[in-house]
């Protein structure tokens, strides 16, 4: 996919998430996180973690940078800018799916969600169980790339909020007025 090809750009600061899934938009909150990339794609780390430990990232298709002119019109005329492009998103036996991810975390899943006492002891066994009976295996901590269409909201400077869709739901970036460096 080529993620961890993206310019050295690093900003680890409070961004706001929103999920979209059966038809309706979410809440934004506040999701504070790792971010190393530009405003082609980026991926997203826990602080602490090594950058290819990232539990989510994106990147766009070929992306150009639009002309001012572009910018300002797509302003005017309130016109979100549409891309394809490439997701990566973790999965695993109690979220099997990035809509069980986004539906119970309200976020993509990370490898600690994995690890917690909750996690182990009251969740995974019956989820292991299900997925043997289902699909004659676990699936583990299981990193999934897809295609996606990814939406960017109309700026002035440079894009802030990006909406991410994949399968059936849509995860939104607000970089909340951050900025990557030139």
């Amino acid at each position: 996919m080529g993620i961890l090809g993206l310019l050295p750009i690093y900003s680890q600061a409070t961004f706001r998430t929103c999920c979209y899934y059966n038809g309706f938009w979410g809440d934004w909150s506040d999701y504070w996180t790792c971010c190393w990339g530009n405003y082609s794609g980026f991926i997203l780390y826990s602080s602490g973690e090594h950058k290819s430990n990232y539990h989510f990232g994106f990147q766009i298709d070929g992306y150009t940078t639009p002309t001012k002119k572009e910018i300002k019109e797509h302003k005017k005329s309130d016109t979100w800018w549409t891309y394809t492009g490439t997701v990566e998103y973790y999965i695993s036996d109690v979220y099997p799916t990035f809509k069980s991810c986004l539906m119970e975390l309200g976020r993509p899943l990370k490898e600690k969600d994995t690890k917690d006492y909750d996690y182990i002891y009251k969740k995974l066994p019956l989820a292991r169980a299900t997925n043997m009976r289902k699909y004659g295996k676990t699936i583990g901590f299981t990193k999934v790339t897809s295609k996606a269409t990814i939406k960017i909201a109309p700026y002035k400077k440079h894009p802030d909020t990006y909406n991410i869709w994949v399968d059936d739901v849509g995860f939104a970036i607000s970089l909340n007025d951050h900025s990557f460096a030139k």
